[in-house]
């Protein structure tokens, strides 16, 4: 098939935003306001052409009793990019965070003497994840990859004069590296097993594994435990988080666009490669260890900290360990949707971070003071948001044997909304009641109906892992930690909170100390 210029027109902006780089900071500062407004304007624009791009990812898919022909090879635009509805999806997403935070970084640059330089390198980067996202080719991927974490970098680093943001930056920058390294060995190997650099014909030949049809080589552990390493440098995992509450003293668009974007791609790796993670269980197993104990440190330290960034920030942690959790229980729908979603969250909590203060002091009324709940009530709660969360996946024909995983979101999207309903109930407002249980069942409606339109849109992009034992048994095990942060919460705002929670919240507020072991572990490596 001979190749238009129209078959590549998913890149050319973001290829156009990673050359920005390249105009001299001289130039850019004299023409500042054009620039930045070049570099807006060309990220939304992108921003349209992904949305119609989704539209026609969904509008091709073929409806359910209609043919099973995966849209990947009904629309392929050239052996170099990879559209399908996961990629469009993501594109999307990037585009639009981009967007909003170009638009955004305007005003709160606004007269600064660095802002020329955040333009360029705020379009590179934008440039280069986007760019990663539409791969299909591993060299590109690779490219993507390493120029995304080079750009975040310099973003990192454009004021000079805090230490705490360039220490982090530093230490980010030297985790990238061994990640790169870890990537760049996967692919590899990924050539050496497949003689292809093209991810079409890598997942179809794994595939072609999984059935059964082709042996599973050794190296393909190998290969998935690379990708592993090379995510859980990315995406803040435990013991890899303890840059980014660093970053706190970076502009408020930087962080923005970090926590939005730049530390799920991560997750997007194993996301993409679900194919290739078919055959190495283990690999899975090890994400869902990782993620669990990420996720528990993320909330609980979070729980304890004064600082609405720091706050974010371990939030973030806690996602992205929540998110690798739902990823190695093959919980693929579950964990884009929990990306897009955090992404979307993240973005608006940064953008309007100064605005905290002011939004409580707005909303207190006279329950501002957390009220005891009797389990009972709590009990109550809980079955109630179990019960329509159950409704609403009957109304939208998602079947718990076919997608498990769906579990993983659900049951902590009803520990939360039991938590809320539950406070509600110890009011002893009917309304407010009310209200709660109405928002809840609308929160069941929203989860549920995103999960049926994510899973229609990426079918064919991830790999289904229906309920067997094994991940029957990681779920019910990963469900304990989580049971018992939310009796934790319950202690905190109990009228009599046990002596130990008192020491236990000095530890956590100072992420108990993970911090000063990776860096004294650090400097003892040095020293060596």
């Amino acid at each position: 098939m001979m190749l238009t210029w129209l078959d590549f027109l998913p890149a050319v902006i973001p290829m156009l935003l990673v050359a920005a780089v390249l105009v001299p900071d001289s130039v850019a500062r004299r023409a500042v306001a054009r620039f930045r407004h070049v570099i807006t304007v060309a990220v939304a624009c992108q921003f349209a052409i992904a949305m119609s791009l989704l539209v026609l990812s969904v509008l091709d898919r073929p409806l359910p009793g209609g043919s099973d022909v995966p849209w990947i090879k009904s629309f392929q635009p050239s052996p170099t990019i990879l559209m399908d509805g996961l990629s469009a999806m993501m594109l999307a997403l990037i585009s639009f965070v981009g967007w909003v935070t170009c638009q955004y970084s305007i005003r709160y640059l606004d007269g600064e003497s660095n802002q020329s330089r955040y333009f360029r390198w705020a379009a590179f980067t934008i440039g280069s994840v986007s760019l990663m996202v539409l791969s299909g080719h591993l060299i590109i991927l690779v490219m993507g990859w390493i120029a995304t974490n080079l750009g975040l970098h310099q973003l990192l680093v454009l004021n000079q004069d805090r230490e705490g943001a360039r220490r982090a930056a530093w230490t980010k920058f030297a985790l990238n590296r061994v990640g790169d390294a870890a990537l760049i060995t996967a692919v590899v190997l990924l050539y050496q097993q497949f003689g292809t650099f093209g991810l079409v014909e890598i997942f179809e030949s794994a595939r072609s594994m999984a059935s059964g049809s082709i042996p599973i080589p050794t190296a393909m552990h190998a290969v998935c435990g690379l990708l592993v390493v090379t995510a859980v440098t990315q995406s803040v995992q435990f013991p890899f988080h303890t840059w980014l509450p660093e970053t706190m003293e970076s502009p408020t668009p930087v962080s923005a666009l970090m926590h939005a974007g730049i530390v799920n791609a991560g997750g997007y790796l194993i996301i993409r490669f679900g194919h290739v993670f078919a055959l190495s269980p283990a690999a899975l197993y090890s994400l869902v260890a990782i993620g669990t104990m990420t996720a528990c440190l993320g909330v609980v330290v979070m729980m304890t900290q004064t600082s609405v960034k720091k706050s974010l920030a371990y939030s973030t942690i806690a996602q992205m360990g929540f998110m690798m959790l739902q990823i190695g229980l093959g919980a693929y729908v579950a964990a884009t949707l929990h990306l897009v979603a955090h992404s979307l969250y993240k973005a608006n909590a940064f953008l309007r971070s100064g605005s905290v203060l002011r939004d409580q002091q707005a909303t207190l009324g006279s329950h501002d003071v957390p009220q005891p709940v009797a389990w009972p009530q709590v009990a109550l709660a809980a079955t109630l948001c179990c019960t329509m969360l159950a409704i609403t996946w009957t109304l939208f024909g998602i079947s718990v044997l076919e997608k498990p995983g769906g579990l993983v979101l659900g049951g902590i999207l009803c520990l939360a909304l039991s938590q809320w309903v539950s406070e509600a109930m110890g009011t002893g407002e009917r309304k407010l009641v009310l209200l709660s249980i109405v928002m809840a069942g609308v929160m069941c409606v929203l989860y549920a109906a995103g999960f049926a339109a994510v899973g229609h849109l990426i079918a064919g992009a991830v790999p289904t892992v229906p309920l067997h034992l094994g991940n029957a048994i990681a779920m019910a095990a990963v469900a304990i930690p989580f049971l018992g942060i939310f009796a934790l919460q319950r202690s905190v705002t109990s009228a009599n909170p046990p002596a130990w929670l008192k020491p236990a919240y000095v530890h956590a507020s100072n992420g108990f100390y993970v911090e000063q072991i990776v860096r004294r572990l650090s400097r003892s490596f040095a020293s060596t």
